[in-house]
C-alpha cells in the first residue's frame, strides 16, 4: 500500500495541513540549510532573518502536522483492494505496510541527527554555532515531517486481525 493510495482516505482539511506542513518544512529546511552553509561565525541581519523564518517554519509545520494528525480519524469500515503478497501478510497480520513503516525510521534518524548536531554545538568553547542550530533546525524539520506523516497516515491505512 503506497501514499498514493492512503491520500484519497484522509479528510480534506488533513489533506490541507498536511500539505502545508511539508512546504513550511520545506522552506523552514531551505532556509536552515542556507544558514548552515553560507553563514560565517557572526550571522548578518538577512542571515537573522532567514533563522527566524526557519524557526517559524518549524513552529508552523508541527502545528499544522499536529491539528491533521488530530483531525483525523481511524478509519476501520475499508478494506485495501486486491491487496497480495507481502503487502497483504502485513496487513493480515495488523501492521503497517513498509511504505508506511519507513516513515517512521526516517524520523528516528533524522532526530538522532538532531541530537548529533547538538551535542556538537553544546561541546564547542563558545558554544552553539549558528551552523550548528541551523543544522538541528533541518534535522528537526525532517523528523516532524516523517513523524506526522507516520502519524497521519497510519491513521488511515486498513489493519485487518488474524481469524
Amino acid at each position: 500500500m503506497t501514499v498514493g493510495e492512503l491520500w484519497p482516505h484522509l479528510r480534506p482539511l488533513c489533506r490541507s495541513l498536511a500539505l502545508l506542513g511539508w512546504l513550511t518544512s520545506a522552506a523552514g529546511m531551505a532556509a536552515g540549510l542556507s544558514i548552515a552553509i553560507a553563514g560565517g561565525t557572526s550571522l548578518s541581519p538577512t542571515m537573522q532573518a532567514l533563522q527566524l523564518a526557519s524557526t517559524v517554519s518549524m513552529g508552523v509545520a508541527v502545528l499544522s502536522f499536529i491539528a491533521a494528525s488530530l483531525l483525523q480519524p481511524q478509519h476501520r469500515g475499508w478494506r485495501a483492494s486486491d491487496s497480495r503478497g507481502a503487502d497483504a501478510a502485513h496487513e493480515q497480520a495488523g501492521e503497517l505496510p513498509p511504505t508506511i513503516r519507513s516513515f517512521l525510521l526516517a524520523s528516528f534518524a533524522l532526530l538522532a541527527g538532531a541530537v548529533v548536531f547538538a551535542c556538537a554545538g553544546l561541546v564547542l568553547r563558545s558554544g552553539p554555532s549558528a551552523q550548528s542550530v541551523a543544522f538541528c533546525q533541518v534535522f528537526l524539520l525532517g523528523a516532524a515531517a516523517s513523524g506526522f506523516t507516520f502519524m497521519l497516515f497510519s491513521k488511515v491505512t486498513p489493519r485487518h486481525s488474524r481469524n
